[in-house]
């Protein structure tokens, strides 16, 4: 087994480590909460019948905010995601990020949550290039990652790591300075830069300190936070293809 995780092709052995992580039931966790209301409102401003397609999906859970008033493909490289995506957007297809199997300027809007923050430089630049690839010109692209100023986030990665219990892979966060650059460099027009889960862990996708209905409540709350892009879990970007 060891030699064979070696001498695999690291796509390959990206698909695995996917596949194993989306086959657990998983929880609705504190970041999901923030993510999906920032999705909602994302929709409510797209005009009806636009193409979305999240490039690198999971479960489709926020594609299914889209998929009753748009097009919605879902594009992820694991087998077990795309069984369960299937039921949330209009065209799950199994690909890899940087050859996206769509024609050029094909979707209005292209996105992703813990996406590039696995690939290293220059692999992070040449993912987001192939996402502006297939958006049309003035379409957008939103892409969120782990933010190097969340310090409840550094610690327990690293405790995660002295464990032996991080189970994601190759992992790098963003500043939202090196967030900006990473899109410029890219060719895309950054518009802003935004924070989700400004407050500590409450539950994640495999455990839960309270109940969802209060954490629901609390996530209410952080629209009144001033620039959480500097001390939130995830720090996200909108841009524009030139």
């Amino acid at each position: 087994m060891g030699h064979l995780g070696r001498t695999m092709p690291e796509s390959h052995r990206n698909a695995e480590l996917w596949d194993m992580i989306w086959k657990k039931d998983q929880i609705i966790s504190d970041y999901s909460i923030r993510y999906l209301n920032f999705i909602t409102e994302l929709e409510r401003a797209l005009p009806v019948g636009s193409t979305v397609c999240e490039a690198g999906c999971g479960t489709g859970q926020t594609l299914q905010i889209f998929s009753s008033r748009h097009r919605t493909i879902g594009l992820d490289i694991s087998k077990n995601a795309l069984a369960l995506a299937k039921g949330n957007c209009n065209a799950p297809i199994q690909g890899d990020i940087f050859s996206i199997p769509l024609r050029d300027g094909a979707c209005d809007l292209i996105y992703n949550s813990g996406v590039i923050e696995h690939f290293a430089y220059p692999a992070n630049v040449a993912a987001v290039t192939e996402m502006a690839r297939v958006t049309r010109r003035g379409g957008r692209i939103i892409v969120i990652v782990p933010n190097t100023f969340c310090l409840w986030y550094k610690i327990g990665k690293e405790i995660a790591y002295r464990m032996k219990r991080f189970e994601f892979g190759y992992e790098e966060d963003y500043s939202p300075r090196r967030l900006r650059t990473t899109l410029e460099e890219a060719g895309i027009e950054v518009q802003e830069l935004f924070g989700l889960q400004a407050t500590p862990v409450l539950a994640t996708n495999d455990k839960e300190i309270v109940s969802l209905p209060f954490r629901q409540r609390i996530a209410q709350l952080e629209k009144y936070y001033p620039f959480r892009e500097y001390y939130s879990y995830a720090v996200g970007i909108v841009g524009f293809r030139e």
